[in-house]
């Protein structure tokens, strides 16, 4: 199994990974309305820029509210993705469940759930032909696709602990994430 610490070395080494300045929300850790569990990483003013080491196009936010207005019959019918390196999937084993792998990136289809004011909740229920998130995958992108267009909809947060029902993100249009992101980002 491989741990976070083990992983960021891999990337250092490899020269994935780039050097920034990390800045979370000071509301962390909130409570179970609103965790503020949010951050973002700068990358201004170092040497070397993600831009140096590979292409990329930054993710689209949604506007304020905007998963909201849509409602949740507009949400469940729109396609859903979670992203991640975390583990693939908890195995039985004596004892309790086991989280092996990890650490290479994954996507994986997720059905909508339900929405509330800072929480987007996905369905990872394999029968239903879902993915999800699990292990060492918070904090990672869980996107929807609003009119062909691309949403980083929310984050990673939590789950179920055998990772096989819900997926918990973030939500990206909350007013207390915008509040967040707003002096790093411009947001639409």
């Amino acid at each position: 199994m491989t741990d976070g610490p083990a992983l960021a070395q891999w990337f250092l080494d490899h020269g994935y990974a780039v050097e920034g300045d990390p800045s979370h929300d000071a509301n962390y850790p909130g409570n179970s309305k609103d965790s503020h569990d949010i951050a973002v990483v700068e990358f201004a003013g170092r040497d070397t820029a993600p831009a140096d080491l590979w292409t990329f196009t930054p993710a689209t936010l949604p506007s304020a509210g905007q998963l909201g207005t849509l409602g949740p019959r507009a949400l469940d019918a729109l396609p859903w993705l979670v992203v991640g390196y975390g583990t693939q999937e908890a195995t039985r084993e004596p004892g309790g469940h086991v989280h092996n792998s990890g650490g290479a990136r994954l996507k994986a289809e997720v059905g909508f759930n339900a929405l509330n004011r800072t929480w987007i909740r996905l369905s990872m229920i394999e029968v239903q032909g879902c993915g999800g998130a699990c292990y060492g995958d918070s904090g990672g992108p869980n996107f929807v696709t609003i009119d062909g267009q691309l949403i980083l909809a929310g984050t990673t947060i939590t789950g179920d602990s055998p990772c096989y029902a819900t997926n918990v993100a973030y939500r990206m249009d909350s007013a207390s994430a915008r509040a967040f992101l707003d002096p790093f980002v411009a947001l639409p």
